[in-house]
C-alpha cells in the first residue's frame, strides 16, 4: 500500500514536472511570437517615419505609375528651382484638408510638395480665410485685388501672383466650361490637362525676377476694341488677343490692358507696349504718344510690338510711323501651296468653331540674338494669313532683321484695305467693284485659293517673304549702347489660340523667346500640359499574365508551403 502509494505520489509528480514543462513551453513560444510581432509593429512604424522623411527629403522616391507622368516635374523646373537665390512663400487660401481631399486640387498639392522637397528656398503653407483674416489681409495689401478661397498665391517680397485652381492649372473644354458655369456639367467634366507645373513655374520665377517688365497692351480705342471684330460667331482676332495675353501673364511678364486714346504711355511704368492689328488708322496725337514712348526722353531702351493682319483698313499715318523705323507692311498675304513648306492648321473662330488653313511654315533667322532659343527645333512655325514685311533703305541708323521667312516657293497675294463704317463694322466701299475685289482677295488669302482672274498666281514673283521682323534704334552713350526696338508680325493668326496653346507649334515659344532677349528678361520655362484623358496605368497582355500568375499562384502557395512547413516543426518540437 505504501508502495502504491509512493508511486502515485511520484507520477503526479511528474505529471506536474511535465505540466510545468509544457507551460514553459507555451510561454516560450507565446512570448516569443510576441516579441516577433511587437518587433514586427516597430519595424514597420520604423519604416513609415524613415519612408515618409525620405519622401519629403528625396520627393522623387515616389514613383509616378500615371500614363501622363502627372507627378512628374520636367528637368528644367528642377535646375531652375534648385538654383533659387530668393525665399518664395506660397499660399494656398484653403485649409489642407479640405483642399487635398479633391482629387484635382491634389495635383496642384504633390507638385508643390515637391517643388518644397527640390529647394529650401520654398516654402507651402495653407490657411483658412475665414479662420487667418490677418494672413489673408498680408496677401490682399500686396496683391490689391480680392483673393478668394482655393486660390493658389505666390509671393516673393513685395511681388506676388494669385492663381485660380481650376482655369489656371488646367486646360479645359470650352464648350463644356460653359456647361458648367449654367449649372449643367461638373468641372471635372471640362478638364482636358494638368498645366499646374507651367503656371506654378512661372508664378515663381514672376516673383523672384531681378528684371521684372511691364507690358501695356492696347486693347481699345476710345473704349472700343482697337482691332477687328469681325463678327460674334467668327472672331479670330479676339480668341488670338487672349491667348497673346495669357501666355505673356504665363511667361513673367505683369501684363496690363491701355486705352490708345484716353491712357498715358508711362515711361516709368511700362517697359513694352503692343499694339494688336488696328482696325482704322491712329491718329496723329496717337501717333506721337507712341514716338514719346519709343524715345523716352533720350533714353531709349523700350520695345513697340506691332501686329499687323489683314482685317486692317487703310492706315497711311501708321504706315509713316513704320516708314520712319525701315519697314513697310504690304497690302498682300503670303502664300506657300508647296506641300513641303506648308501646313494645314486650325484657326479658332468662337468657342464652339474652328476653321482650316493651310498657312507657310517659316524659317527662324539664323542670328543667335534672335533665334528664340527654341527647345526643339523640329517643330515648325506657321503664319496663316500673314501680310508680308518689306525692309525699306533709309540712312537713319536703324536696321532691319527678318525674323521669320518663308519659303521660296512663295508669293504674295494682293489684298485691299478693309473699310469700316464710323460704328467699327464692315462698311461698303463707294465703289461696289473695288469692295466685292477686296472680299474676294480677303477670302482667297482666309483660304489659300485663288478664283479671281486678275491675279495669276503662277506669273507672280516667287521668293522668301518676310512675316517677323525686328526695327533696331541703337546709339552709342561714350562707353554703352543704348536701344529702342519695334518688333513687327504680319499676322494676328500667328498667335491663335489653337497655335499658341498647341506644344506641336513652334509659335508660342519663339514669341516669347525672342521678346525676352529683345527686353532682356531671363528665358521663360516653357512645359507641355500633361493630359488628363488617359490617365490609367496601361499593362501589355504579358505583363498581365505575370501579375495574374503572381498574385493567384506563386503568393498563396508559397504561404501554405510556409505553413505546412511551420506546421510540421512545431508538431515534431
Amino acid at each position: 500500500m505504501e508502495n502504491q502509494k509512493k508511486e502515485k505520489t511520484t507520477e503526479a509528480s511528474l505529471e506536474k514536472q511535465q505540466k510545468k514543462l509544457k507551460n514553459r513551453k507555451k510561454l516560450k513560444y507565446g512570448g516569443l511570437a510576441t516579441a516577433i510581432t511587437v518587433i514586427f509593429v516597430a519595424v514597420v512604424v520604423l519604416v513609415n517615419v524613415v519612408v515618409t522623411q525620405l519622401d519629403k527629403r528625396f520627393p522623387n522616391a515616389k514613383l509616378d505609375l500615371t500614363t501622363a507622368n502627372l507627378y512628374e516635374i520636367s528637368d528644367e523646373t528642377l535646375d531652375y528651382i534648385r538654383n533659387l537665390d530668393k525665399d518664395v512663400d506660397v499660399a494656398i487660401s484653403s485649409d489642407e484638408a479640405t483642399f487635398t481631399s479633391d482629387k484635382y486640387n491634389k495635383m496642384i498639392a504633390e507638385t508643390l510638395s515637391k517643388y518644397q522637397g527640390y529647394s529650401d528656398r520654398i516654402n507651402v503653407t495653407y490657411f483658412d480665410t475665414t479662420k487667418d483674416p490677418d494672413v489673408l489681409s498680408k496677401y490682399q495689401e500686396l496683391y490689391g485685388g480680392s483673393i478668394q478661397s482655393g486660390q493658389v498665391i505666390i509671393n516673393s517680397g513685395k511681388r506676388i501672383k494669385v492663381y485660380n485652381t481650376q482655369t489656371d492649372m488646367f486646360e479645359v473644354d470650352q464648350q463644356k466650361y460653359q456647361y458648367y458655369q449654367y449649372g449643367m456639367a461638373s468641372f471635372s467634366d471640362c478638364i482636358t490637362a494638368f498645366k499646374g507645373e507651367q503656371t506654378l513655374t512661372s508664378g515663381i520665377m514672376n516673383v523672384t525676377d531681378s528684371n521684372p517688365k511691364t507690358v501695356g497692351i492696347l486693347a481699345t480705342s476710345n473704349g472700343s476694341p482697337i482691332f477687328a471684330q469681325t463678327s460674334s460667331s467668327a472672331d479670330p482676332n479676339t480668341y488670338a488677343f487672349y491667348a497673346m495675353e495669357n501666355l505673356l501673364d504665363e511667361n513673367g511678364y505683369d501684363v496690363k490692358r491701355l486705352d490708345m486714346m484716353t491712357d498715358e504711355l508711362d515711361t516709368a511704368t511700362y517697359d513694352i507696349l503692343i499694339l494688336p492689328a488696328p482696325k482704322t488708322d491712329l491718329t496723329m496725337d496717337s501717333i506721337q504718344k507712341l514716338q514719346d514712348f519709343m524715345y523716352n526722353d533720350g533714353n531709349l531702351g523700350k520695345q513697340l510690338v506691332y501686329i499687323a493682319d489683314y482685317t486692317q483698313s487703310s492706315t497711311p499715318n501708321l504706315d509713316a510711323f513704320l516708314k520712319e523705323w525701315n519697314v513697310q507692311v504690304d497690302y498682300s498675304s503670303v502664300i506657300d501651296e508647296n506641300n513641303s513648306s506648308n501646313q494645314q492648321v486650325n484657326i479658332l473662330l468662337s468657342q464652339n468653331s474652328n476653321s482650316s488653313f493651310v498657312a507657310p511654315v517659316v524659317t527662324v533667322t539664323d542670328d543667335e540674338d534672335y533665334n528664340g532659343h527654341l527647345a526643339n527645333t523640329s517643330l515648325p512655325i506657321v503664319a496663316p494669313m500673314a501680310r508680308s514685311i518689306q525692309t525699306l533703305t533709309a540712312n537713319n541708323g536703324r536696321t532691319v532683321t527678318s525674323l521669320l521667312t518663308s519659303s521660296e516657293t512663295s508669293y504674295c497675294y494682293p489684298l485691299s484695305p478693309k473699310t469700316y463704317n464710323t460704328d467699327g463694322t464692315d462698311g461698303t466701299a463707294a465703289d461696289g467693284e473695288t469692295q466685292a475685289a477686296t472680299e474676294a482677295a480677303t477670302e482667297a488669302a482666309a483660304e489659300n485659293t485663288t478664283t479671281t482672274t486678275s491675279f495669276d498666281k503662277d506669273a507672280a514673283p516667287h521668293g522668301a517673304n518676310t512675316v517677323m521682323a525686328l526695327c533696331r534704334d541703337q546709339q552709342s552713350t561714350g562707353d554703352s549702347f543704348i536701344e529702342s526696338d519695334v518688333i513687327v508680325l504680319g499676322s494676328m493668326s500667328m498667335l491663335d489660340a489653337n497655335l499658341v496653346q498647341n506644344s506641336s507649334y513652334n509659335n508660342a515659344e519663339y514669341f516669347v523667346g525672342l521678346l525676352n532677349s529683345v527686353c532682356g528678361k531671363e528665358d521663360s520655362i516653357v512645359v507641355a500640359s500633361k493630359d488628363l484623358t488617359q490617365t490609367s496605368i496601361t499593362a501589355t497582355a504579358t505583363q498581365l499574365k505575370v501579375i495574374r500568375l503572381v498574385v493567384v499562384f506563386l503568393i498563396p502557395l508559397t504561404v501554405v508551403v510556409a505553413g505546412v512547413i511551420v506546421a510540421v516543426r512545431r508538431r515534431y518540437r
